[in-house]
């Protein structure tokens, strides 16, 4: 079967299954509200950094509200902004770091509504200065900054679609794990419809089966230096595809598709191209999935197009989006 857009070979259109909602935070977009837990400051700046970096790359205005002990000067230097284009930004007001404080004031208290008209008025005058959209990055230390009890906290996450339905503002709340105890950090985590991978440039795989097809939903980077995993995870996923049901790979979720892993799931797919059709002759129970579904971006079509997809039996490409 040729690539091609649209529904897969039973004329269905395949959707990703409901929980999978993990993203890389190289994919917030206007409109998300996602949930990010760290360990380490090592490990939030490179989320922090990857957050900046990419809302700059999509014009939109970046504020940041971090640890209330982090200086500003911190936050510079922990972003790199010495440097172009990130100093430019900086010296324009496009990335500017606030806390809850500051926002709220001049009230002292916490309250939902206080928040969520000062984050309005902020992701409204980002667009009025031009900007695509705001997008901010909120460390819930404050929470304990301001002595504000969790059960507020959760209702505010449980309670702030109303702030991303204009497609103008997108958050990252981002909770220090040593902080919050796992029970509280499961059930803040829940309340949000986004999640995000623990790090940049990591990769994780998402199995899923339901009517008789299996699923592989593949997240992060698909580089070099994650090729060995990709290429295991396609090696598992397709050994628990039944010999007479479809395999549906998602891409959409991966930052990054290397040449390499293209080429690898080529190789995968047309090797159980070739089992399923030896199995057809051997009999029930022997070969591959009769058939695998390639859900990805235009982007990664046109790599698994020049890579050779097209002559892949039992190979089809559905685009969806327009992969930024």
């Amino acid at each position: 079967m040729s690539d091609r857009d649209g529904p897969v070979p039973d004329g269905t259109v395949w959707r990703p299954p409901p929980g999978a909602r993990t993203i890389p935070v190289q994919r917030i977009r206007p409109g998300q509200h996602a949930f990010a837990a760290y360990g380490s400051e090592a490990g939030q700046w490179e989320v922090v950094s990857a957050f900046v970096r990419h809302g700059l790359a999509r014009s939109e205005k970046v504020l940041l509200f971090l640890h209330p002990r982090v200086s500003t000067d911190e936050v510079l230097a922990g972003l790199g902004a010495g440097t172009s284009p990130l100093a430019t930004a900086w010296d324009r007001g496009q990335v500017t770091v606030s806390s809850m404080r500051a926002l709220i004031a001049p009230h002292r208290e916490f309250t939902s509504a206080r928040q969520w008209h000062r984050l309005t008025e902020e992701a409204e005058l980002a667009v009025r200065q031009g900007y695509a959209a705001l997008r901010a990055y909120i460390d819930m230390a404050w929470v304990d900054d301001l002595g504000t009890d969790i059960a507020s906290v959760l209702e505010r996450e449980r309670s702030a679609e109303h702030l991303f339905t204009n497609r103008r503002y997108s958050e990252v709340c981002a909770y220090d794990h040593r902080a919050f105890g796992p029970e509280a950090l499961r059930t803040l985590r829940a309340a949000h419809p986004v999640h995000l991978l623990d790090a940049p440039g990591s990769l994780r795989a998402e199995h899923g089966a339901g009517g008789g097809t299996r699923s592989i939903r593949l997240l992060g980077e698909a580089d070099i230096a994650t090729h060995a995993e990709f290429a295991a995870a396609l090696r598992d996923a397709f050994a628990r595809a039944r010999p007479d049901g479809p395999l549906h790979v998602d891409l959409t979720a991966l930052h990054f598709l290397g040449a390499s892993c293209a080429a690898d799931l080529l190789r995968q797919a047309a090797g159980a191209a070739a089992a399923a059709s030896a199995g057809a002759g051997a009999g029930a129970g022997a070969g591959g999935p009769d058939a695998t579904t390639v859900r990805c971006t235009p982007i990664q079509a046109r790599t698994l197009r020049r890579l050779g997809s097209d002559a892949v039996r039992s190979l089809t490409l559905v685009e969806e989006g327009n992969g930024c």
